[in-house]
């Protein structure tokens, strides 16, 4: 972005500061620095990166201003330095975090076997539990759970116990109330 003044050459104070008088080169960042911070700030994520790329694009920029040729683009020459910071950030940042997700991988595939007998030994403990908690329903609501888990219709059902399918669902949704409350307790299932 070309300053208010119009008498701007960059040129020349690249030619100054080759010379000797580092202290001009200030005079670059503070025209092409909203430039190249306006350019990375559009590619990358973080404010913060952004501005550290900025910093490391004028650092480079300064260190390698004795290899600009007097006369070209010196914003085209700039913003090239710039997209060469942005694309070591990227493969740096690439690299992180293709070396983050094969770690999370690595401890994922380390504790998978231990994860599965846990979720296997809660499994069996629930189920220990359930069955406990059946066998302490009255015994026609356990038979109508029963019935339901080996999967009897319950027209059969309410044929078989001679009662109407609308009082088989109401007794098995009164008995699932039953089994939820008793497998929230934390009351120890008996020893199978």
């Amino acid at each position: 972005m070309p300053s208010s003044s119009t008498n701007f050459n960059p040129d020349e104070i690249v030619r100054d500061v080759i010379g000797g008088n580092k202290d001009r080169f200030r005079l670059l960042v503070k025209e092409y620095g909203l430039l190249v911070r306006g350019y990375l700030s559009a590619r990358v994520y973080h404010l913060e990166d952004a501005e550290d790329l900025a910093q490391e694009t004028f650092v480079l920029t300064f260190s390698k201003l004795s290899s600009y040729e007097l006369g070209t683009n010196f914003r085209a020459w700039l913003l090239s330095i710039a997209k060469f910071q942005l694309s070591n950030h990227w493969r740096k940042t690439k690299g992180r975090a293709n070396t983050m997700e094969k770690f999370r991988h690595d401890i994922a595939d380390a504790i998978q076997p231990e994860m599965m007998k846990a979720s296997n030994e809660l499994e069996k403990e629930r189920i220990a539990k359930l069955l406990a908690c059946i066998s302490k329903l009255p015994g026609r609501t356990r038979h109508l759970i029963r019935a339901g888990l080996d999967g009897v219709r319950v027209e059969t059902l309410a044929e078989e116990m001679k009662v109407k399918p609308n009082a088989i669902y109401q007794s098995r949704h009164r008995a699932h109330i039953a089994l939820r409350k008793c497998m929230e307790t934390n009351e120890p299932t008996p020893a199978t």
